[in-house]
C-alpha cells in the first residue's frame, strides 16, 4: 500500500499522539508498505515554532515537514475569543477563526497534498483537535482518496471533537480508529455508523523498554535508594493533574516520609508557578523537567508506581510505559482511561481532582509491597498480550485494506 499519514507533529516532538503515528508508520514501513508523513516543523504546539528540518527519513519513513504560522499571544486570544463565541451561539461563522487559532496552519502542506495525493492509495489523519485535519480531509476529498481518521478524542474536553469542521471530518471519513472501547462508544453516541468505527488502541515496542536495575537508576537520578518513588510522567500542564498528584503526595509524605515524588516532563508556566508556591517546603520532591529518552527509561525503572490523574486523555500511553516496566498506575475515572486501567488489577481509577483518593491508594501500596509487584506484573502481562505496536498495526493494516476494497467497489459502481 502507498499511504500518507498527516499529523500535527512528529518525533522528535513528544506526545502520545506523536508516538502513536510514528510507531505505526515505522511498523507499516517494516512490512513493506510505502509510508510518507506530512507534518509541521514544530516541536511545540503552543507556538508552532519552526525548528525541525523540512525533509528527513527515519526508520524507513519519509517525513515531509512544512512551515507553519507561529501561534503568538494574539493568535491565542483569537482562538479563545472565537471558541467562547462559538459555544455561546453555535454559529459556524466562528469556525474559520478557531481553525486559524488552533493551527498548525501550513499552506505548503495543503498545496503539496493537492499536487501529490494521486501518488497515494489512502490518507490517514491523526489527532482531530488540530487544524491540519480539516485541510487534509478537504484535500483527500478533492482527490477522491479514502480517508481514515484517528481522532484521539478526550470526551471530557469538548474542544477535541465538537467543532463543526471536526464533526464534518468524522462523519465524512471512510473509517474512524478509536483508541479505546470507551472512545468507540462515545463516537457511536455522536451518531457514527458502528461499521465505520474500529477500536485499535496504542502499542509499545517492548524492545525499546529494557528493564534496568532499580538501585542503579535511582543513583543516577539522585533519588534515595530505599524510598517509595511515585512518578508523575507527562507535560506539566494543568489538565494533566499535576497539582492534584502533588497534593496527594504531601498528604502521604506526612505519614510516610520514605515516599518520594519524581516529576518528569516538560515544564510550563503553570508548573513553575505551582512549585514556586511551595519553594523550600517540599521535601521529597524531584522535578527533572524535560529529559532524554535514556533518563526517561531510568525514571520508569526507578519508580514504584506512576500517577497521572489527567482530566483529558484519549488513552494515556504513559500507563503502558509504566506497565511494561512492571509498575502499577493510578489514573482518572474518565471515559477512555476507565477502559484501559483495570481497577484493582493493574492500577487504581480515581475521580479527577480527588487528591484524597490518590493518597489512599498510594498508602495502600506503601503498606503492601507484594500488592505493588502483583499489580505491576499484571500490567506488564497485559501490555505484552494486548498493547504491542505490531498487534496495533495488525488491526490498522486490516482497516486500511477493508477501506480500500470498499472504496474500489464504490468506484466500480459509479
Amino acid at each position: 500500500m502507498r499511504v500518507l499519514h498527516v499529523t500535527h507533529q512528529y518525533p522528535p516532538a513528544i506526545g502520545g499522539s506523536e508516538k502513536y503515528i510514528a510507531d505505526l508508520s515505522e511498523e507499516l514501513a517494516e512490512r513493506g508498505h510505502q509510508v510518507d508523513v506530512f507534518t509541521s516543523r514544530s516541536l511545540d504546539y503552543h507556538t508552532w515554532k519552526n525548528e525541525l528540518p523540512a525533509r528527513e527519513k527515519r526508520n524507513g519513513v519519509d517525513i515531509h515537514r512544512f512551515w507553519s504560522m507561529k501561534r503568538t499571544d494574539f493568535v491565542w486570544r483569537v482562538l479563545h475569543w472565537s471558541q467562547g463565541r462559538y459555544w455561546q451561539s453555535g454559529s459556524r461563522l466562528y469556525e474559520p477563526l478557531i481553525l486559524f487559532g488552533g493551527g498548525p496552519l501550513c499552506p505548503g502542506m495543503l498545496a503539496t497534498m493537492l499536487l501529490r495525493l494521486p501518488r497515494y492509495e489512502l490518507v490517514h489523519l491523526n489527532c482531530l483537535v488540530y487544524s491540519h485535519v480539516i485541510y487534509g480531509y478537504l484535500a483527500a476529498r478533492c482527490r477522491d482518496l479514502p480517508i481514515v481518521v484517528t481522532p484521539h478524542i478526550h470526551p471530557e474536553q469538548e474542544v477535541t471533537y465538537n467543532i463543526g469542521y471536526q464533526l464534518d471530518a468524522l462523519r465524512g471519513s471512510d473509517h474512524i480508529i478509536a483508541d479505546t472501547d470507551g472512545e468507540r462508544d462515545f463516537l457511536l453516541e455522536l451518531g457514527l455508523d458502528p461499521r465505520r468505527v474500529t477500536t485499535a488502541g496504542i502499542g509499545l515496542r517492548p524492545e525499546e523498554y529494557p528493564l534496568r536495575e532499580t538501585r542503579a537508576c535511582r543513583q543516577r537520578l539522585g533519588l534515595p535508594e530505599e524510598s517509595f518513588v511515585i512518578l508523575f510522567l507527562g507535560r506539566q500542564v494543568e489538565y494533566k493533574g499535576l497539582a492534584t498528584a502533588l497534593e496527594a503526595f504531601i498528604r502521604v509524605h506526612g505519614r510516610h516520609p520514605q515516599a518520594h515524588f519524581l516529576v518528569v516532563g516538560p515544564e510550563t508556566d503553570f508548573s513553575r508557578k505551582l512549585f514556586a508556591r511551595f519553594e523550600g517546603r517540599l521535601p521529597g520532591v524531584t522535578n527533572l523537567g524535560f529529559v532524554s529518552d535514556d533518563v526517561r527509561l531510568d525514571a520508569l525503572n526507578a519508580c514504584d508506581c506512576m500517577v497521572l490523574p489527567s482530566e483529558g486523555e484519549a488513552f494515556g500511553i504513559v500507563f503502558l510505559e509504566a506497565w511494561i516496566m512492571g509498575k502499577p498506575v493510578i489514573g482518572p475515572r474518565t471515559v477512555a482511561v476507565s477502559t484501559v486501567i483495570r481497577d484493582g488489577q493493574d492500577g487504581w481509577l480515581v475521580p479527577t481532582d480527588d487528591s484524597d483518593a490518590i493518597a489512599a491508594a498510594l498508602k495502600r501500596w506503601i503498606n503492601s509491597p507484594a500488592l505493588v509487584r502483583q499489580m505491576g506484573q499484571s500490567g506488564r502481562d497485559r501490555v505484552l498480550e494486548r498493547y504491542t505496536s505490531d498487534r496495533i498495526a495488525d488491526v490498522i493494516e486490516g482497516v486500511y485494506l477493508r477501506t480500500l476494497r470498499a472504496h474500489r467497489r464504490r468506484e466500480a459502481l459509479e
